[in-house]
């Protein structure tokens, strides 16, 4: 099989251009055609979910509304009961010490006739009333019954300390338990709502629900379901649809009640490895959530006699785009044949080699793209040689003006007093910072130092200038670590802390100060600050030392030296700054890209 390959591979690699192309725009059209359509399916397809989704949130959304509504006036025709001063009178347990069996036979008829009342507005409720054991003539099994009977249910003890309390038809009686749920609250004594004077309770028939649950359900196979804090389903739209999307027996954590729950759009799912949708939310004024659930396949239904059109029209397309081709295809050999024959001109050394175009197609694009290559080329190698004899030209005038007679007379005739006076420890560490100053100086010719090498050097400086003039200048270091294996220009900072004396320090009274140099690393950003106590610049003096014009000891001309060099060497963002206060001090910033 594999000898098979390699002979089929050669084979191809030995055909005409013409040929390949042949090949290929036969063979790889399918590519392209089968992507086409993938991604068609997939537009529309989504296009139509999309629609669905939209149309799926709007029927929930409407539902849990309509749901919410219902609700809030069911609790709302229970207040009517419960702060009914007239009923509290007649149900305080107060009062039946002093009410004979005619007076409580007639109260029965009157709570009867109330209860009655409030009722007839709808036959989707029936409501009864609990009341003290010590009306023995009160109950009538129907509207009016024995507290006592409240306090030994479920239903009543389920509910605690809370306000209202939905009960699912599972802790009714056997009777209503498919086909009620019940509100349960308590009726307050009238002086004291702290004090239970009775129970009410309002048996809310289920298919009031399910209808609404109906109307949450936007797909055929859908199915919509309430379930309260305690895992109960107390409404479903569907029982069978339930069975049938697999949450029959019983629910997984994910369609189960969740306490902590927010409200939730349109999501994505598997039961039983099917993909189904799903939406959630809580029912304000209950424990209650709703719960749709949609399976995916209801959503997609439409999409595959679209499906089948399009791959009809995409094969018509592609046997008329391959026969046309093939035309084409002679024409492109013959202009690529002639871009060839330009690039081996370039290979040979013909920068100057041009390709004249008309056309403004694929591959006329491409003689420009070379064309513009030639000439950025040419651009690129003429500036890159500008930038060289720049680069070499900073480097010979900040050498030149590093390795300075003055800086060097002045230190050689402070060796000669050293040895006047007999000081031979001094000599020899001014003569050792001295030989190492210059050999960073020179640096083997190399162009660039770490900046811990830098430091090194701007320490020698320093060591020198401290016997010249002990105590006189205080200097400090405080740079990071992880900056030090840094790599900049070499000499950027004693040219800096140069100047920092000369103009800052020795124009002070005193000429007295201390020099510091911080550095850190900050977003992607070296910083080098080197601040003095000096008697700082007026704006004049600052623009003269960065343009070079300060002339008196020949250090301005250095830190417009630096400034330069860096900015040929990481861009010209980046460079020195100056912020200086006359009579407080100067701080130079030095910025550099990290990582270099």
């Amino acid at each position: 099989m594999y000898e098979y390959i390699s002979r089929m591979k050669q084979r191809f690699k030995n055909l005409s251009l013409k040929r390949k192309l042949l090949v290929l725009y036969s063979v790889l059209f399918l590519l392209p055609l089968l992507l086409i359509s993938i991604i068609i399916n997939i537009e529309v397809s989504q296009n139509m979910l999309e629609k669905m989704q939209y149309s799926s949130r709007q029927s929930y959304e409407q539902a849990q509304s309509y749901l919410e509504f219902k609700i809030l006036q069911m609790i709302q025709r229970t207040d009517v009961v419960v702060t009914n001063s007239s009923l509290k009178e007649q149900i305080d347990e107060k009062n039946a010490l002093v009410m004979d069996r005619h007076l409580q036979a007639m109260q029965k008829d009157k709570i009867r006739s109330y209860i009655q009342s409030v009722e007839s507005s709808t036959q989707s409720i029936s409501i009864r009333i609990y009341v003290s054991d010590a009306f023995q003539f009160l109950d009538d099994t129907e509207y009016i019954l024995r507290l006592s009977e409240a306090d030994n249910s479920i239903w009543y003890q389920k509910k605690g300390s809370q306000k209202i309390y939905f009960a699912p038809g599972l802790y009714l009686e056997e009777s209503k338990q498919e086909d009620y749920v019940a509100l349960v609250r308590d009726i307050p004594a009238d002086n004291n709502y702290r004090i239970r004077n009775a129970v009410l309770r309002m048996d809310i028939k289920i298919e009031e629900l399910v209808e609404i649950l109906r109307n949450a359900t936007p797909t055929e196979n859908a199915v919509s379901y309430l379930i309260n804090k305690e895992n109960i389903i107390l409404a479903v739209s569907s029982p069978q649809k339930l069975d049938g999307i697999g949450l029959g027996q019983e629910l997984p954590e994910l369609f189960q009640y969740s306490p902590y729950g927010e409200e939730s759009e349109l999501t994505e799912s598997s039961i039983q490895n099917n993909t189904v949708y799903y939406l959630r939310n809580k029912i304000r004024n209950t424990d209650w959530e709703m719960i749709t659930i949609i399976p995916k396949t209801d959503m997609v239904s439409g999409v595959s006699r679209l499906q089948y059109i399009v791959a009809g029209l995409m094969i018509l397309f592609g046997f008329l785009t391959i026969t046309g081709g093939a035309a084409i295809i002679s024409w492109i050999v013959r202009r690529i044949s002639n871009l060839i024959d330009s690039i081996n001109q370039v290979k040979q050394g013909n920068l100057d080699a041009h390709l004249e175009n008309e056309n403004k197609d694929e591959i006329g694009t491409l003689y420009d793209s070379y064309n513009t290559m030639i000439q950025n080329t040419n651009l690129l190698m003429e500036e890159k040689y500008k930038m060289g004899i720049s680069l070499k030209s900073a480097e010979l005038k900040a050498l030149q003006s590093q390795i300075s007679p003055h800086f060097l007379y002045n230190t050689l005739d402070m060796v000669n007093w050293l040895a006047f006076a007999g000081r031979t420890q001094d000599i020899h560490s001014a003569v050792v910072s001295l030989s190492k100053y210059y050999r960073i100086v020179l640096n083997k010719g190399e162009d660039t130092l770490t900046l811990e090498e830098e430091l090194q050097h701007v320490g020698y400086y320093m060591k020198i200038q401290d016997i010249r003039f002990p105590g006189d200048v205080v200097y400090q270091e405080n740079v990071e670590e992880k900056v030090m294996s840094s790599i900049v220009p070499k000499i950027i900072l004693q040219p800096l802390v140069e100047n920092a004396i000369h103009h800052g320090i020795w124009k002070k009274k005193e000429k007295k100060g201390s020099i510091r140099i911080w550095g850190y690393e900050e977003g992607k950003t070296v910083h080098i600050k080197i601040i003095d106590d000096g008697a700082g610049m007026d704006a004049d003096t600052l623009s003269r030392i960065l343009d070079g014009s300060l002339s008196t000891t020949g250090s301005s001309y250095g830190v417009k030296n630096v400034h330069a060099r860096l900015s040929l060497m990481f861009g010209e963002e980046y460079g020195l700054s100056y912020e200086s206060k006359e009579g407080q001090g100067t701080c130079v910033t030095i910025r550099f890209p990290a990582g270099k």
